[in-house]
């Protein structure tokens, strides 16, 4: 297992809390939370967040985070910050509302809008696909064939373009990186696709999902403006590590409750059983 599951920061389900979601009294076993916790400790997790911080690259149009010390533990005996960040910061997702102006806005979407759904990953990195290039269809249907699912109602569809190869290795001023200035999208039959097949969310390792952009210069989003937001099918963006995990597993995120959101980051975790990195 690698260090960017053991770690995953979610002490109990991986690792030293392994015993306490496995250890269960005989008496516990028919109650349904009971059975979920057992279940859990199976499963391996992968932490496909970044860290927020200052300097972190950024789409385009965003700037990024500053962490602001309110006091410290030497003026206080305790630390606090201040936090300024753009809702669409690091691993984040779009509400409906961010392209559609009659869509929910962030504490209207339901809470488990992300919550433990079934997630199909179609890994397009073989394509090598470049900034601009608007990947199709026949591209998905191949990956999925390749990795043996089918899209179902609910299903989180992931796109793996392996994009998170251009994630500056060294913390910096990286707001204007090549990550979020650069990327390839999807073609307006490739959204049309996975909206038709119901999912609940499109997710990807990109700063934009189904936006091409060219040195800053955003192209094509028909996910985000007719297939995707519009018909309230969520939009997760920035993934990182996702060639560590297998094609298939549950998806784990929780958006924060923000007043008249356009979106929210998220810390989003992929259990799975295994497969990948072995």
């Amino acid at each position: 297992m690698r260090s960017s599951e053991r770690n995953a920061g979610v002490d109990g389900l991986t690792g030293a809390g392994h015993n306490r979601y496995v250890a269960i009294e005989e008496s516990e076993v028919e109650r349904p939370e009971a059975a979920l916790r057992a279940a859990l400790g199976e499963l391996r997790i992968h932490d496909a967040s970044p860290v927020i911080e200052a300097g972190m690259p950024m789409f385009v149009v965003y700037d990024a985070p500053e962490i602001t010390p309110l006091f410290s533990h030497e003026e206080a005996g305790a630390s606090a910050n201040r936090i300024s960040l753009a809702e669409h910061t690091g691993t984040h997702v779009d509400a409906p509302f961010h392209f559609d102006p009659d869509g929910l806005t962030m504490e209207c979407v339901a809470p488990d809008a992300l919550l433990l759904r079934p997630y199909k990953k179609f890994d397009l990195s073989p394509l090598d696909p470049a900034p601009g290039e608007l990947v199709g269809r026949a591209a998905l249907e191949a990956a999925g064939e390749r990795a043996g699912f089918t899209l179902a109602p609910g299903d989180i569809a992931i796109v793996e373009m392996g994009w998170d190869r251009h994630w500056p290795s060294v913390s910096g001023d990286n707001t204007r990186a090549f990550w979020g200035q650069n990327m390839p999208g999807l073609n307006e039959d490739a959204c049309r696709y996975m909206a038709d097949a119901g999912v609940a969310a499109v997710a990807s390792d990109t700063a934009a999902c189904d936006n091409a952009v060219i040195d800053g210069e955003i192209g094509a989003g028909h996910g985000h403006s007719t297939w995707f937001l519009p018909r309230g099918i969520l939009i997760v963006e920035g993934l990182r590590g996702l060639a560590e995990v297998p094609a298939t597993g549950l998806f784990l995120a929780l958006p924060l409750k923000i007043k008249g959101g356009t979106g929210s980051p998220l810390r989003v975790l992929l259990l799975h059983s295994g497969g990948a990195d072995e």
